[in-house]
């Protein structure tokens, strides 16, 4: 098994922006409690804490002597033993309590957190994938505009932010914050990652070669939906968001991995992937298929530095709880 927090240095990066939009609006927050006042924070989808370390470094900072609480939420399945091994050493002065389910769902009492936050979690679908994917793809980003399979996709996605930010405004106090980083896709709804052309290839490949049965073809996807700026945005500007949620400050950019990774590295880039997808490959394939799979990547990149680079788009959100 391939451990994702050493494999997990595109999140951390992400992580480290979203920090410095912690440190600014946090401090905003702090403004107004009184002095002995516990910080209640929350992350949504914190994984085995690779991409919590920055934000929680901030929010630990700009605490001080205070008493922070953070409640770090993620599925059942989440590796929880190697999450607490990661922060609690780091943090013995935070108080960690863990909750294990969808952040899909009500995760703290009414008006009962200060600071929400998640990094590289928004885009995972709620309940997995709506629809097998037809042909060679493996994202349903990858298909046009009008298949319907995608557009199924896009609107789990966007029932899903929907929810979310209604979830939350039930949780996070008035003049709270939530402050999410969310991996997303150009403004033309395309990856702009070219790992996921090389790895689509490698599906092509694996259909045309009968390593897979057809119904495996359509079940080999992943479960994530990277969201469009105006998929983003357009929930976040009708009256009912509007009426619970002020945008503070927002991005929409493409994270410099090239310029500060090394990403020529085949087999470190694949570990990279497999840290992420494997999981969600065995859900589909056996080990053997799932060998051949990452066999074909390591081809199909033999001759392409660029072939596995991971420079995606991510959108980074301040927003304040109205009222």
């Amino acid at each position: 098994m391939v451990d994702y927090n050493q494999n997990s240095e595109v999140q951390a990066l992400a992580a480290s922006i979203l920090s410095e939009l912690i440190k600014k609006f946090a401090a905003k927050i702090l403004v107004h409690l009184a002095p002995n006042e516990i910080l209640n924070v929350c992350e949504y989808g914190c994984a085995t804490g690779g991409s919590s370390i920055a934000p929680i470094r901030a929010i630990e900072e700009l605490a001080g002597q205070r008493k922070v609480v953070i409640i770090m939420n993620d599925l059942p399945m989440n590796d929880w033993k190697t999450l607490e091994t990661t922060i609690e050493a780091k943090f013995p002065r935070i108080d960690f309590k863990y909750l294990a389910k969808t952040m899909y769902s009500p995760i703290a009492e009414e008006a009962s957190i200060h600071l929400g936050y998640s990094c590289f979690a928004q885009h995972w679908l709620d309940n997995g994938a709506p629809t097998g994917l037809p042909g060679d793809a493996l994202w349903a980003n990858q298909l046009p505009m009008n298949c319907l399979e995608r557009q199924s996709w896009e609107k789990a996605s966007r029932d899903n932010w929907k929810n979310k930010l209604l979830l939350r405004a039930n949780e996070i106090v008035p003049g709270g914050r939530l402050i999410i980083h969310i991996h997303s896709s150009l403004n033309c709804g395309n990856l702009s990652e070219k790992f996921a052309e090389t790895l689509r290839k490698a599906k092509s490949q694996m259909i045309t070669n009968k390593e897979l049965s057809p119904e495996q073809a359509i079940d080999l996807l992943i479960p994530q939906y990277c969201k469009s700026p105006a998929e983003i945005f357009n929930i976040l500007c009708t009256p009912e968001m509007s009426s619970l949620w002020q945008m503070e400050e927002a991005h929409h950019q493409q994270l410099p991995c090239d310029e500060l990774f090394e990403q020529s590295n085949i087999q470190k880039q694949i570990g990279f992937l497999k840290g992420f997808l494997d999981s969600t490959l065995r859900t589909s394939l056996n080990q053997l298929q799932i060998n051949r799979f990452w066999d074909h990547v390591s081809q199909l990149a033999s001759n392409d530095p660029n072939a596995l680079t991971s420079n995606g788009m991510s959108t980074f959100i301040s927003l304040k709880r109205v009222g």
